[in-house]
């Protein structure tokens, strides 16, 4: 089957409104039908595609995140970003992204970061005089940080499917987030000082140290996290397990803010989403082995190669086609399907794949924000009762200082890849 059809049949199912995941198999099947092959080989390559122990990182973590959610954690960092920075002009907008990556650094996941901490702050905002749609699209855009800051799921499924470090791909993500928050913060300052959204309360070094004693188990997740990967005492999946377990003593016996009813809805809403995930997983593996097939990563080569053999264009290309791709498409599935088809190239052009990684995974990122599939948009919009249309006109600047931010990261590779260099030296 020509290269072409296998593209137009996607395409196809995907306008027709068929799930991303099934457009895939169906497509799949379809080309082995074409080329007198069983299809049974579909099944094959998807069971193959889970054989794989890392891939028990996703659930864990995907568990781990709805503990902490649940245990009390999110309102506690919540309450330490705000003594930290509430008092700063637009002080509770600046709390919003802070405390955004902060839970992200212990979630990895973007949606599950916008509903915690915007059903905490959105409330206070338009209590204190913040322009609804403004705080929406602030607690939308500060949600990307949930898959780019470690732990990320996201981070793990581009490993596996570039046969990448799990490890090396966790810690890539910890400057970039930094880097990308750093901006938003100044982007969201700069906009309270336009607009004259004044700080909340004075600055009160006891009452930040007694936030920091109350928050200070979570905040220990994330050290437990990188701690114990780059130790080398556990695994990246044998750490995911550990913190689902801290989790939940923390919650149960810490806060006293977790139930054991609550740790069996938080494990049916893990076992729904890990399922997706994981299915998706092992169909575009199974998609991925006919894009290899027909020779498509080869040609996709050749394409960028004609156009430039320079790494910085090809990145900045590479770049903007998954921008439009996160538009469409969700950032796991997006991943999944894209990743081996271009790492290649990356490679054969003397990229890093763990600088290229983290490229993708912070554009794919910025998908989450932009219409129509925008996760984290429909997320803020259920939380705070606000039309998505309304909270997109406020999205341009938070839009802006992302793609700066991603720019950023494309010219200086060593933002993703020095602290796993540092590592690996040691």
């Amino acid at each position: 089957m020509p290269t072409e059809m296998i593209i137009l049949f996607f395409f196809v199912f995907m306008f027709l409104g068929v799930p991303v995941v099934v457009s895939l198999g169906i497509t799949s099947v379809v080309y082995l039908i074409a080329i007198n092959l069983s299809p049974i080989v579909v099944v094959q390559q998807m069971l193959n595609s889970m054989d794989k122990f890392t891939l028990l990182a996703i659930p864990f973590f995907i568990m781990a995140g709805g503990l902490m959610q649940q245990g009390g954690i999110s309102r506690r960092i919540v309450t330490f970003a705000k003594k930290l920075m509430g008092p700063l002009p637009g002080g509770l907008a600046l709390v919003v992204v802070l405390a955004s990556m902060m839970f992200a650094s212990m979630t990895g996941a973007g949606a599950a970061t916008c509903a915690a901490i915007g059903s905490i702050m959105l409330p206070e905002m338009k209590k204190d005089g913040y322009d609804e749609e403004f705080s929406a699209a602030l607690q939308s855009s500060a949600g990307i940080f949930g898959p780019i800051i470690p732990p990320s799921i996201l981070m793990v499924i581009y490993a596996i499917a570039t046969d990448t470090s799990v490890g090396d791909m966790l810690l890539a993500g910890v400057l970039p987030g930094i880097v990308l928050g750093a901006i938003m913060l100044l982007v969201t300052f700069r906009i309270s000082l336009k607009r004259g959204y004044k700080g909340e309360g004075h600055f009160s070094l006891r009452e930040l140290v007694l936030s920091f004693i109350d928050a200070f188990w979570a905040l220990l997740t994330p050290v437990i996290i990188l701690g114990g990967i780059y130790s080398g005492f556990f695994t990246p999946t044998e750490t995911a397990a550990v913190a689902t377990l801290y989790s939940i003593i923390v919650g149960m016996f810490v806060y006293k803010s977790l139930s054991f009813r609550d740790m069996i809805s938080i494990l049916y809403r893990t076992m729904k989403l890990a399922a997706g995930i994981l299915l998706i997983v092992a169909v575009t593996q199974a998609f991925g082995w006919i894009l290899t097939r027909e020779q498509i990563p080869q040609l996709v080569a050749a394409g960028f190669g004609s156009i430039s053999q320079n790494p910085i264009v090809f990145m900045l290309l590479a770049v903007v086609m998954l921008l439009i791709t996160g538009m469409f498409i969700d950032a796991v599935p997006a991943c999944s399907i894209f990743a081996p088809i271009i790492a290649p190239t990356a490679i054969m052009l003397g990229i890093s794949t763990v600088h290229f990684g983290v490229v993708m995974v912070v554009a794919l990122c910025i998908g989450l924000i932009t219409p129509p599939v925008g996760m984290n948009l429909f997320v803020v919009s259920s939380v705070s009762n606000i039309p998505v249309h309304k909270i997109i006109k406020d999205l341009r600047p938070f839009l802006i200082s992302a793609l700066v931010g991603i720019v950023v990261l494309v010219l200086v590779p060593q933002l993703s890849t020095f602290l796993p260099d540092l590592i690996s030296a040691k």
